[in-house]
């Protein structure tokens, strides 16, 4: 990366039209953004969450896994042309503070949990709820077909085109993290995430707390889920690519490692032919032809970085919770914030009108006490009869 690359003048239109869309969708957009740019199931999620919930205000954080989110937000025709990379390094070279966060989670749990990310809209093409009563053995069987294809990557070692790393990842502070161009590039570890609100409190110079959040546990096919983490075996031949697992020599100390690498030796079972590369690009086309669900998630997070009044007000509130140790299930969803803050005003005002309604009758009772008609023996009553008399 080149804190000097160029672009073309279509390039940089592109990239402002992002801008306009992730960046000053809030109304007070500030200059420090946070990219969360890591794969899928990682322990993304619960990061973008935490920060948005812990630093709306000071950082924007944008959740991204790969380039099509660009095409899914942007018509520009160049918008194709435009890399991860390349945005991040453009909003640094517009003089935005800049950091970028990727997190390495377990090889296999990744893997597990990324099948059943994609398990109805994409793998098995039926609602949760029915997937949830397949048979065990049927869906074992399955992930062991794409198990070599699922959570490869690595995008601080591979995607992120730094010079250079370190010699071992860091154990002691349980964190990289590397200047490069001026953008702070930063690699955490699932594994160390009882950590994170030290560890990114500390670098953000801003309170961080950690709030765990879509957790596959919670969705319908969770008995199922955990039926397949508990009962799943690994085949010998998956074992021997574990082992020599490069990313997990890094990222893991040799004590880890070698827990890790035991711990799956005891659910070991026989070789499993897996796909081969042309199989699976074809059961990968094959199902994205089928789907008929639609694989774009929607409401994902608790917190989508709206900076309104409303999601600002339930922003806080959440967060005093969080502080507190409540667990948090509730969402910051814009439409349901200002729904709340109407219910809240307009309860306000029916109080107030019940107050003034009481206040309105106590006045006219003891108005009405204070009004005595004349008795009918009295000096006024008297002289009236006797006027009648005498006329």
């Amino acid at each position: 990366m080149d804190i000097l690359k160029t672009f073309s003048r279509e390039q940089e239109l592109a990239m402002e039209d992002l801008n306009l869309k992730l960046l000053n969708k809030n109304p007070m957009p500030n200059n420090n953004i946070i990219f969360v740019y890591c794969p899928p199931k990682v322990g993304s999620t619960t990061l973008v969450t935490s920060l948005r919930l812990s630093a709306a205000q000071k950082f924007t954080v944008i959740h991204i896994h790969d380039k099509t989110l660009f095409s899914a937000i942007s018509e520009r025709e160049t918008i194709n042309q435009i890399e991860v990379n390349d945005y991040i390094l453009y909003n640094k070279n517009i003089g935005k503070n800049v950091y970028v966060i990727d997190i390495f989670r377990s090889p296999v749990e990744r893997k597990i949990s990324e099948f059943f990310e994609y398990i109805s809209p994409l793998h098995f093409n039926n609602s949760e709820k029915k997937i949830n009563l397949y048979n065990l053995d049927k869906v074992i069987n399955r992930f062991n077909n794409l198990y070599p294809y699922l959570g490869i990557s690595d995008y601080y070692m591979d995607t992120y085109t730094l010079p250079t790393l370190p010699e071992k990842f860091d154990f002691e502070n349980k964190y990289l993290m590397q200047d490069v161009n001026g953008v702070k590039y930063i690699k955490l570890r699932l594994k160390d995430s009882e950590s994170w609100g030290n560890i990114l409190t500390n670098i953000l110079e801003t309170p961080i707390i950690i709030i765990n959040d879509y957790e596959t546990e919670k969705k319908p096919l969770a008995d199922l889920f955990r039926n397949f983490k508990n009962s799943y075996r690994i085949p010998s031949n998956f074992l021997e690519n574990l082992m020599a697992d490069t990313h997990l020599s890094y990222y893991y100390t040799d004590d880890e490692r070698i827990d890790y690498i035991d711990f799956w030796q005891n659910k070991q079972t026989n070789f499993f032919n897996s796909y081969t590369q042309n199989e699976y690009v074809f059961y990968n086309q094959l199902c994205l032809e089928n789907q008929s669900q639609n694989i774009i998630q929607t409401k994902h997070y608790i917190d989508i970085g709206c900076l309104c009044v409303a999601c600002s007000l339930k922003r806080s509130s959440l967060l005093s919770r969080a502080r507190l140790g409540e667990t948090i299930c509730d969402k910051i969803i814009h439409e349901e914030a200002v729904n709340e803050i109407k219910n809240i005003i307009s309860n306000k005002n029916r109080l107030i009108r019940e107050r003034v309604n009481k206040i309105n009758d106590q006045i006219k009772y003891h108005n009405s006490k204070m009004y005595k008609p004349p008795a009918i023996g009295s000096f006024v009553v008297k002289n009236n009869m006797k006027n009648i008399v005498n006329k």
